[in-house]
């Protein structure tokens, strides 16, 4: 009836900072900040225009972003974890959780992609595209349960509820069918695009029970000017395409340093998109 919900190591010894972040903050909501990157997203819409025509794949900027997120993840292992305990327990691999709107229910549900570090853009998109079919077609079928318990507790108890659902999945480690989600449901971490929605950026909240140290917001693609100076000492001015990537982190996880890596890996991966295949 029960099992493990998601695969660990053993865990990992953790920094001064982390340990002291450990006892100052307690789950997301208390410890949550913020962060923004905008990026000349040019070299990455070429890129994925290729990819589009080498698989055929609906490939879109919240693919791509999800996949520099899980270079990202990869290249930072210790953010790849969760704290269970009081410890960082590292998780086995790397799967991204993309949030798929339901326009009937003005509703969203989450896709997974496994081992998203591994998949190429055009995988990406083949896992996603078919699972937005099934959860809109099938009216979400695998969180229907917990979205049907939701529907009959009372709001003062919506609250209380989540957090028993934090302890099982999360502290715990135990999954049941009967619990109304799928097995390690949300991975590593959550990206969602606030740019279909018309928005340039939105800062998103982190959701406790997903057990996640990351949740990534794609803005709008904009015109932004690019300066160039030219040999005479005169400055052209060109737009081009950019968009904003904006970023709720559990400060328990990173600190500084490590957003300074993020938002230096995020610029490269953008200007370098080829990178990602290596």
């Amino acid at each position: 009836m029960f099992s493990r919900n998601k695969p660990y190591g053993k865990p990992i010894k953790a920094s001064r900072f982390r340990r002291l972040a450990l006892g100052s903050w307690g789950p997301q909501g208390d410890p949550t900040i913020y962060g923004i990157v905008e990026a000349n997203a040019e070299k990455a819409l070429a890129f994925i225009a290729v990819e589009r025509e080498r698989t055929g794949q609906r490939i879109t900027i919240n693919h791509f972003v999800g996949k520099v997120f899980a270079k990202i993840l990869e290249r930072n292992p210790e953010l790849n974890t969760e704290i269970r305990w009081g410890k960082f327990y590292p998780r086995v691999d790397i799967d991204v959780s993309f949030q798929v709107a339901i326009e009937k229910h003005q509703d969203l549900s989450a896709g997974i992609v496994r081992k998203a570090n591994h998949a190429s853009l055009g995988d990406i998109a083949i896992a996603l595209n078919a699972g937005a079919t099934e959860i809109r077609g099938k009216d979400d079928p695998h969180f229907k349960g917990i979205k049907r318990a939701s529907s009959i507790i009372p709001g003062f108890l919506q609250r209380p509820a989540l957090k028993v659902l934090q302890f099982l999945l999360c502290t715990l480690n135990i999954w049941s069918p009967i619990i109304g989600v799928p097995k390690n449901a949300f991975g590593s971490m959550m990206v969602t695009s606030t740019g279909s929605l018309g928005l340039d950026l939105a800062f998103p909240a982190l959701f406790p029970p997903a057990g996640v140290p990351m949740i990534i917001a794609v803005g709008a693609l904009f015109d932004g000017p690019v300066y160039t100076k030219q040999a005479d000492g005169n400055v052209t001015i060109r737009l081009e395409k950019h968009l904003k990537i904006c970023g709720a982190f559990d400060h328990r996880y990173l600190d500084g340093i490590h957003g300074a890596k993020i938002a230096s890996a995020i610029r490269e991966y953008f200007n370098h998109p080829e990178r990602l295949d290596q």
